[in-house]
């Protein structure tokens, strides 16, 4: 049983006009960077082509149905940004196939590359923002993923055994 209270816990606080335009920045970012129209990133949220384009200069709210299409379109490209404001991330669950040797792997080289940027002369004991863009998300994502499959697989084990005692 969790120790944390379930009613008032640790809560982030954000304002929902920086919500929305997080939204929309990485909205456009994702158009931007699969060359996407309006009108395509409309189809996938089940919106109008104007509405889309309406998220992504934050004149509108989205609808939580239209999240849920784009999480499940773009995964963590669409929602991580926005729910970062409140300290979550979204991981799609059984993404990751690699063997466990490829996870250590993907752990080690951020750990490596963490290890390094501690280590320096100009910031020891810390990662400065140089540093850290160096090291870059796709290190960050390939380790996130990783740890998150080994979550999962262990989620998966002890669910199988509480469902042995029941």
């Amino acid at each position: 049983m969790s120790s944390k209270p379930h009613i008032h816990g640790r809560r982030a606080s954000f304002s929902a006009s920086v919500a929305l335009s997080q939204l929309g920045e990485d909205l456009s970012a994702i158009r931007k960077e699969d060359g996407l129209t309006w009108k395509d990133v409309g189809r996938v949220l089940g919106k109008s082509e104007d509405r889309a384009s309406n998220y992504a200069t934050a004149l509108s709210e989205m609808p939580v149905s239209a999240f849920l299409l784009g999480c499940r379109e773009w995964n963590g490209r669409f929602a991580n940004g926005v729910l970062s404001l409140i300290g979550m991330k979204l991981t799609e669950i059984g993404s990751d196939a690699t063997s466990d040797g490829e996870k250590l792997c993907r752990i080690l080289r951020l750990a490596h590359m963490l290890s390094a940027a501690m280590t320096d002369m100009e910031t020891p004991g810390s990662v400065d923002e140089g540093e850290l863009r160096e090291i870059g998300a796709d290190a960050l994502d390939e380790a996130s993923r990783a740890i998150d499959a080994l979550r999962a697989r262990l989620a998966r084990l002890d669910q199988a055994k509480l469902e042995a005692v029941a």
